[in-house]
């Protein structure tokens, strides 16, 4: 049936100790029992995430969701808690603040819940006396946290004792609290899913981002199942679309329910990849059990899966209470999670929370550890989350030289077309981005630079590494720094005219670096090199080279490295290696002879070049290359 109100975008959650009376308190507000499953009914305790709604000032309908306050279920805590707006905090009178109670508010701080309520339940069972002291206790406990300033309200779930003072607290509550953005593409962590008979899959749960209507085309992931969305229920009432902060069930079509889980996204398809890796800030708790390690082992929980997670600290080994910084999580399997996205770290025995923060974006692989330019990236990413001009401007400026297009930056960013498009025109406005060539590839003035920065720190980190090495393979630095031959040339070119690199053969290297050998090294460089020398046109290979030298393979290659960067050596088409003096050798006969012949067939060059056809054809085609001679239908001349 259809509904004459509003869907509020606003959802409310319980937290708390088990026992507290969580559910009876939503039942006794609501109407609505939210244990749903007959086991949470025969225990008496909630078990898995509950749902109830209600209807506010007769004009909105606001949901309510309740989690589990045993300890064993935490894991459903923090899936039910992912896109609350206002907690209520419900502690018993009779009990006052619990383990539970202090792990829940630790969670919900995490989470970035920021408005909130206190129920203390149970006052029918006290007297005046109890009551004021369970006040203090919760008083003691938000201390210092967003519900320092929150109501304490005295009610009983039983008597219904107080329950217009809640409702009263409640509604200041939801009239103040922000409204999702819905800037963003649409995304929905599933919190449940179903099949309803002639109806096929429901997925319920509440959009982080975004808008979906009747007829969209989502996709579940991970798994990439795609279906049309056939209906949209919110508080089981049809509505014709969904925004971030509704608490809804989709209807699909042609998606099969069995394939889905709680920890999947529903999504708007070409956006969100699931990744197992993933930059984060984090912050441990004060009070956490344990320092994190570098490489510790930890369970993570964003959106509504959790999965076992390790956790690679970049600019330190040790992360200690109540520090933050910036990492990387390597998880066991694929996920979804967004820019922003909130996510919670519990160790995982005894099971404790010990820490939070926020996903930064998404990582196609494992990141360098102690890289000052990565993790001044990462900080402009991190707080770039709640920035979507920031993050426009970050996506245009990680594209490098090569530039992007507005239909990428809808992937880099998360956010939608409409939202890009204004943010686009301000960079281009304010002289900050360009637009090139028929497909208007968007670069930021400052990709050049740079790109010219991370080629000097590639080098860089290759001359700390291999100090005896003359300099790196220039097709080696295209390739980790991650753009195309026709990027890569102009990048080199203005580092090489700005003398921040250098050539050595077809190695780069920093100016004044590479080349400082142990005696050791200089002696295999020194055999190596009398090797080449002494076998001139018919050289040795890597392997007999070695064996000469008495070095290993690594060291043996490290040494013709060093060779062609110092211009002793050259490597020539299909990896032949000649000595210079070879090669000089080999320029001098040839043009002689040519002076004498005028001309001359690759067969004829065998009077004065002395080897095999192996060595023959590349020694022509290099001084073809070089200048010296030219080539027409196989006769060769002097140039």
């Amino acid at each position: 049936m259809t509904e004459a109100v509003q869907i509020k975008n606003v959802v409310i959650g319980t937290a708390g100790h088990i026992d507290h009376g969580k559910s009876s308190l939503v039942k006794a507000m609501t109407g609505i029992d939210p244990d749903r499953l007959q086991e949470e009914k025969d225990k008496g305790i909630t078990i898995d995430i509950g749902f109830a709604n209600f209807l506010y000032k007769d004009q909105y309908r606001v949901g309510l969701i309740d989690v589990p306050g045993h300890e064993k279920f935490v894991k459903n805590m923090v899936a039910g808690a992912t896109g609350i707006d206002i907690v209520l905090l419900v502690v018993a009178a009779d009990d006052g603040v619990m383990p539970q109670t202090r792990e829940h508010m630790e969670i919900l701080t995490l989470l970035g819940v920021r408005k909130g309520i206190i129920a203390l339940n149970k006052v029918d069972k006290v007297d005046a006396d109890t009551i004021e002291l369970a006040t203090e206790d919760v008083r003691e406990l938000v201390k210092g946290t967003f519900l320092q300033d929150a109501p304490v309200i005295p009610v009983s779930a039983l008597t219904g004792q107080g329950l217009p003072d809640l409702w009263k607290a409640l509604g200041d509550a939801i009239e103040s609290a922000q409204t999702r953005d819905t800037q963003g593409v649409f995304r929905m962590p599933i919190q449940r899913v179903f099949s309803a008979k002639g109806q096929g899959a429901v997925l319920t749960g509440i959009p982080v981002s975004g808008t979906a209507r009747l007829g969209d085309n989502l996709v579940v992931v991970p798994g990439d199942q795609r279906g049309k969305v056939r209906g949209i229920q919110a508080y089981h009432r049809a509505i014709e679309e969904a925004r971030a902060g509704h608490s809804a069930a989709f209807n699909l079509a042609g998606v099969d329910h069995t394939l889905v889980q709680r920890g999947h996204n529903l999504c708007a398809p070409g956006v969100f990849e699931p990744a197992k890796f993933f930059s984060v800030r984090i912050s441990l708790l004060p009070g956490a059990a344990r320092p994190l390690k570098h490489r510790a082992e930890v369970k993570f929980h964003v959106g509504t899966s959790e999965l076992v997670a390790e956790m690679q600290l970049l600019d330190r080994t040790v992360l200690n209470p109540g520090e933050s910084c910036d990492c990387q999580v390597l998880l066991e399997a694929p996920v979804v999670a967004g820019i922003g996205d909130r996510f919670i770290i519990r160790q995982p025995s005894p099971a404790v929370t010990l820490g939070g923060g926020r996903v930064i974006r998404r990582e196609r692989d494992k990141l360098r550890r102690g890289d000052t330019a990565l993790m001044a990236a990462l900080a402009a990413w991190a707080d770039a989350a709640d920035n979507p001009g920031a993050r426009v401007e970050l996506a245009v400026l990680d594209a490098g030289p090569s530039g992007t297009d507005r239909g990428a930056l809808v992937s880099a960013t998360e956010l939608a077309p409409a939202a890009i498009a204004p943010h686009v025109e301000a960079l281009v406005s304010q002289g900050k981005v360009s637009e090139f060539g028929p497909g208007r590839a968007l670069v930021h003035r400052d990709a050049w630079p740079r790109a010219e920065r991370a080629l000097v720190g590639i080098l860089l980190r290759f001359h700390e590494d291999r100090p005896a090495q003359l300099g790196m393979k220039a097709v080696t630095v295209q390739q980790q720094l991650g753009v195309d031959g026709r990027t890569f040339a102009p990048i080199l070119e203005r580092a090489l005219q700005n003398k921040l690199v250098e050539q050595r053969g077809d190695l780069l290297a920093l100016p004044g670096e590479g080349g400082k050998l142990s005696v050791e090294e200089r002696k295999i460089v020194e055999l190596v090199g009398k090797q080449l020398e002494d076998a001139l046109l018919n050289p040795p290979t890597l392997k007999e080279l070695g064996q000469a030298a008495r070095a290993n393979p690594e060291a043996t290659q490290n040494a013709v490295d060093y060779l062609v960067g110092s211009g002793k050596a050259s490597v020539l088409h299909g990896g032949v290696l000649f000595s210079t003096k070879a090669l000089n050798m080999a320029r001098d006969k040839v043009m002689a002879f040519l002076r004498e012949k005028g001309q001359a067939a690759a067969k004829d060059f065998k009077e004065v070049l002395p080897t095999s056809r192996k060595f023959l054809i590349p020694l022509l085609e290099w001084l073809d290359a070089q200048g010296v001679t030219s080539n027409i239908n196989g006769i060769r001349t002097l140039k």
